[in-house]
């Protein structure tokens, strides 16, 4: 009896340890969880640090253009950006000119077959249709304006040949694709400065630039800098300088010299036009190039700069039919290649012009040359220029 309460006994303790400890256990995963999750509990949120740091703790990267050279420095100083100009990288423009471009017929022309009457039967478009792929295609075109632009026709100067187109008539300029006009000319006050104030607002009105009797113009083409001076007569070619150093102050990197000079239809450049050019290319002008003659002169290149002397008629209202002196022209081109501000190529491109694509009166409707015609232009020129 006593081995079975014994054998009971210890059967009973044995169940009884089990049974604690399997109670512990589960009491104790039980704690634990809790534990956990009051631990979870107790976390700070998570939080995207980018979106609550203080400008200061946020370093964000400067934009390409704007990047500037640091020194290292105690007492550091506002860093210079480098500009556009110093960059030494590879910039060109093709430039394209023309000459005397007078949107007019003289005061007391008859209605019929004159500029006006083209006008108004064909509008601005027609007087540049078959040359205007030209000056579209070039970076820049400049011409000499040889006309007042104004409505008023009663400011008229006393002189033989006056020539007024309208203000409107800048319609004319844009169309054919023409960028900046010289007003250095002797037909600009035609109508005093009456007219002269009118075409200078029209310009400004139409976006043209200009340049000519004590206004230069300083225009960004393709990021280069071009400066443009407008002169009237050989004689006045020391004022070149001065308007030089203006341009170069002002960040000039190009200088084009337009002057009205020379004899009515001389063949040749006479010695005044040379010595005034080759002073404006000393002075640092990149091209010279010259109207008034209404005949073509020819082109000379010094110290590896050039000289166009006369580019002629380009529309213009006079004797084109019976003269082949007057009708013929050229569209003057020239590329500029540089590399910083330096040079480094440079090369011309003559197009032979017919003032005219009527044969039996001028229709102020410029057209290029073919063929023998174009020959006899090109070759004109050679036997003109000064070697």
């Amino acid at each position: 009896m006593m081995i079975k309460v014994k054998k009971f006994s210890k059967i009973f303790i044995c169940y009884s340890v089990i049974f604690i400890c399997v109670f512990l256990s589960f009491n104790f995963n039980d704690f634990n969880r809790t534990r956990s999750a009051d631990v979870l509990q107790e976390q700070p949120p998570v939080i995207d640090i980018a979106l609550v740091a203080s400008p200061t703790d946020i370093i964000e990267p400067e934009p390409v253009e704007k990047i500037q050279v640091l020194e290292d420095s105690d007492d550091p100083e506002e860093p210079e950006p480098v500009t556009y100009s110093k960059k030494k990288h590879v910039r060109e423009i093709l430039l394209s000119a023309v000459g005397d471009f007078a949107l007019a017929s003289n005061y007391i022309k008859p209605y019929a077959y004159s500029f006006y009457e083209y006008y108004d039967l064909y509008g601005p478009e027609y007087f540049c249709e078959n040359v205007a792929q030209f000056f579209h295609e070039s970076d820049c075109t400049i011409a000499n304006l040889e006309c007042a632009l104004t409505d008023n026709p009663y400011t008229r100067q006393r002189k033989t040949y006056s020539y007024r187109g309208y203000a409107s008539y800048t319609d004319i300029i844009t169309a054919a694709g023409i960028d900046v006009v010289n007003l250095a000319n002797n037909h600009a006050y035609d109508y005093s400065q009456e007219g002269y104030d009118d075409t200078t607002e029209a310009l400004d009105k139409a976006g043209i630039g200009y340049c000519g009797n004590g206004t230069f113009l300083l225009k960004n083409i393709n990021g280069i800098n071009v400066g443009f001076i407008g002169i009237l007569g050989e004689h006045r070619a020391g004022e070149v300088k001065d308007a030089i150093e203006y341009l170069d102050n002002n960040g000039a990197e190009l200088k084009i010299v337009s002057f009205h000079w020379g004899n009515m239809d001389a063949r040749t450049a006479n010695g005044s036009q040379v010595a005034a050019a080759r002073y404006a290319i000393d002075c640092g002008a990149d091209l010279v190039i010259g109207h008034h003659p209404h005949v073509l002169q020819g082109i000379e290149l010094y110290k590896g700069k050039y000289i166009a002397y006369s580019l002629g008629n380009f529309i213009f209202d006079g004797n084109v039919i019976s003269d082949i002196e007057n009708r013929t022209s050229i569209i003057f081109q020239q590329r500029f290649v540089l590399h910083g501000t330096e040079i480094i190529e440079s090369e011309i491109n003559i197009i032979p012009i017919l003032v005219t694509s009527d044969t039996q009166r001028n229709n102020f409707k410029p057209v290029t040359a073919e063929g023998t015609q174009k020959e006899n232009i090109l070759q004109k020129i050679e036997n003109r220029s000064v070697h």
